[in-house]
């Protein structure tokens, strides 16, 4: 990733250019660190609700569900919506333009639209490749630690909550 910005003044530019090198690459190394708390997590590949229900929501749950749509796939955001329901980490849709762009192209959109409409579920990306992006580990490393931060906060509030009850006896 690059930012290009043109400053008449050379000392300028030079300090902006610096500044933002810095900037990329702390939010890089940050992008790295976050990613790599996912790399335990496990990877199933499936393109059928037949594949998926043959699996069960066992082999799903907190992995990382890889969804490559074929020819004959017609309820893509179905399948996507059940892998996100059954517990997934995380939805990687694989779609290079080698199928009929007229025929998987709603689809794809389809799901990916319905997962935006429902930000608290586990995030879904479109991809090129079967290999999970880096930002999809990003996405469920980040919503691992909100969920963490969301339990330990219930669990601070729930103890104040017993302690007032029995203050009040």
């Amino acid at each position: 990733m690059s930012v290009l910005v043109r400053v008449r003044d050379p000392r300028l530019a030079a300090r902006i250019d610096a500044a933002t090198e810095l900037a990329l690459g702390v939010a890089r190394a940050d992008a790295d660190a976050r990613a790599a708390t996912t790399a335990g997590v496990p990877v199933v590949r499936l393109r059928t609700r037949r594949r998926l229900a043959a699996l069960g929501p066992e082999a799903i749950r907190d992995a990382i569900v890889v969804v490559e749509p074929t020819e004959r796939t017609h309820r893509l955001a179905a399948l996507v919506d059940d892998v996100r329901a059954a517990g997934a980490a995380g939805v990687q849709i694989v779609w290079n333009g080698a199928l009929a762009k007229e025929r998987i192209e709603p689809q794809v959109f389809a799901a990916l639209e319905r997962a935006r409409a429902t930000p608290k579920d586990p995030p879904v990306v479109l991809a090129s490749r079967a290999v999970p992006t880096r930002a999809l580990r990003v996405l469920i490393a980040h919503r691992i630690e909100r969920l963490r931060d969301l339990r330990e906060r219930v669990r601070r509030e729930s103890r104040g909550l017993a302690a007032r009850k029995e203050l009040l006896g």
